[in-house]
């Protein structure tokens, strides 16, 4: 495996040597840019690539361009001759590069040691993140030490994190640095934290090839930091539910803990109000158990203790325990139906048996330190397909529990709302024995969390008259009116139905309408 561990006492040090990193940056800024790439391979090659499909990739790299080379080198796997890694990198830049450990030589050129792409966010300027090669360009069962370079997990994290300007911000986990490189973008100051000694010189070789200081720590979840807080803490832990495989014991260190279970995300969860200054905010991704013996709400409620924190939890899939055992072994590199597959598969779902393990969830955990005596926490399914980013509506979400915890029953009945301006209203029908009769009532959200919600006549009556002119008393009696029901009852069944549409974003206070 190239590259050995950072095994000196003091930070974290790049793979790479200032001088190899400082010619690379300028090679891969000229010809290697998300738009340099994208370019390149066009529209057909961009969905070869964005599917995997690594063969449908190289039929638009076959033209011996700069851009080519590097795409077939570093995203492909594939070795390049000589000369055309001259044309890319400039000779003394390929003996350089072969001295420093980042290309090896071939058969007839050189091939990469190494994951090297482009990456971006939308607005932002490129980055480059440089991690170990995938079993999809070197095929068969990654290393326990692999450190993993842009996926699924760190891009779902990308996207639902909270991008306010802060002072202070941690990433745990950080691996090579995906999240890091984010979280530069609007912290002042960002620490970043690993386990794995490889994994920080990963985040070390990417933060010096895009130009940013970071600081390194070596440890183990919260350990590096116990002492510090912070206004935005993200975290990718290695989060996998099951027997606790360990990196010498069948395991991987980016995604196993070594610990049973799902006692890394408690360990994880349950210590990060400490570490969060007033205000300050937490995302994770997570795993945990689905059990005969009790909801997983209240699991994952019960890590949080008395927290002083307001709590959204999305479940985003359930799987049972044979696709998830599948799930995680195909992640790494093996092949089904191979005596290692077996064995493992084996071993995992007979933990899970004995255990009582019905199913594992896999999700988001939001928090952000309220300082309410009465936090709010909410677990609940979000299956749905999210508009991406979805970052700035979960803050809007925390910034109406804020108002809701202010204004109270009375305050409700005081405000004037306003209906969310992508909401569709929808009505389904039955044909029956006396004609078409009601049979479903939805909302719809058109963007950002695109709720669905089933509604009725009365909610639907009480939505369209919430023009932002009259208080929502006003709209309730004037339900009762035409529903020829009891305004106090009316009052009662609806006001916490309004407290959840607000909660969703569906209906809008005059305070947050323009959000």
């Amino acid at each position: 495996m190239p590259g050995p561990v950072n095994s000196s006492p003091g930070p974290p040090t790049p793979l790479f040597p200032r001088a190899v990193i400082d010619r690379l940056r300028a090679c891969l800024s000229d010809e290697f840019s998300g738009q340099a790439v994208t370019e390149t391979l066009g529209l057909a090659g961009q969905a070869a690539l964005s599917r995997g499909d690594l063969t449908g990739v190289e039929r638009f790299t076959r033209g011996g361009s700069a851009t080519e080379t590097l795409i077939r080198l570093f995203l492909l796997g594939i070795e390049v001759a000589d000369d055309a890694a001259d044309r890319a990198f400039g000779t003394q830049g390929r003996f350089d590069a072969v001295a420093a450990g980042l290309l090896e030589p071939g058969s007839t050129g050189v091939r990469t040691m190494f994951d090297l792409r482009p990456y971006s966010e939308a607005g932002g300027p490129d980055w480059w993140v440089i991690s170990d090669l995938g079993a999809e360009v070197r095929p068969g069962a990654l290393d326990p030490e692999h450190v993993l370079g842009v996926g699924a997990a760190a891009a779902t994290l990308a996207q639902a994190t909270m991008r306010r300007p802060v002072e202070t911000a941690l990433d745990i986990g950080t691996g090579c640095g995906v999240q890091a490189l984010h979280l530069s973008r609007h912290a002042r100051s960002v620490v970043a934290t690993d386990l794995s000694g490889r994994a920080l010189r990963m985040a070390a070789t990417t933060a010096a090839l895009n130009g940013l200081r970071w600081d390194l720590r070596a440890g183990s979840l919260l350990d590096p930091v116990r002492a510090e807080q912070f206004d935005l803490v993200v975290s990718n832990p290695p989060f996998i539910v099951g027997p606790g495989f360990t990196a010498s014991d069948e395991g991987f260190t980016y995604r196993d803990s070594g610990l049973p279970g799902d006692e890394v995300c408690r360990q994880l969860i349950s210590g990060l109000a400490p570490m969060l200054r007033p205000g300050g905010t937490a995302q994770v991704l997570a795993n945990w158990m689905i059990t005969a013996d009790g909801q997983w709400e209240d699991r994952l409620a019960g890590w949080l203790g008395d927290a002083d924190c307001d709590v959204w939890i999305w479940q985003r899939e359930v799987a049972d325990p044979g696709e998830y055992v599948s799930l995680w072994l195909r992640d790494a590199g093996e092949q089904p139906g191979s005596r290692t597959w077996r064995s493992k598969y084996d071993r995992w779902l007979d933990w899970f048996a004995e255990n009582g393990v019905l199913a594992v969830g896999m999700g988001l955990v939001n928090l952000r330190r309220s300082g309410s005596s009465v936090p709010v926490i909410v677990a609940e399914d979000v299956r749905q397909a999210v508009e991406q980013p979805i970052g700035a509506e979960i803050a809007t979400w925390f910034a109406r529990q804020d108002w809701l915890r202010s204004a109270g029953p009375a305050g409700l009945l005081d405000a004037s709302f306003t209906v969310v301006a992508d909401l569709i209203y929808e009505q389904r029908a039955l044909l029956g024995p006396t004609g078409w009769q009601s049979a479903v009532s939805q909302l719809r959200q058109a963007r950002g969390m695109r709720w669905e919600l089933e509604t009725d006549s009365a909610v639907a009556g009480l939505l369209s008259s919430c023009t932002g002119q009259v208080p929502l008393r006003a709209s309730l009696a004037l339900v009762a009116e035409l529903q020829g029901l009891d305004p106090a009852a009316v009052t009662s069944s609806l006001l916490p139905v309004v407290a959840d549409l607000v909660q969703r974003g569906i209906l809008l206070p005059p305070e947050t309408a323009a959000t």
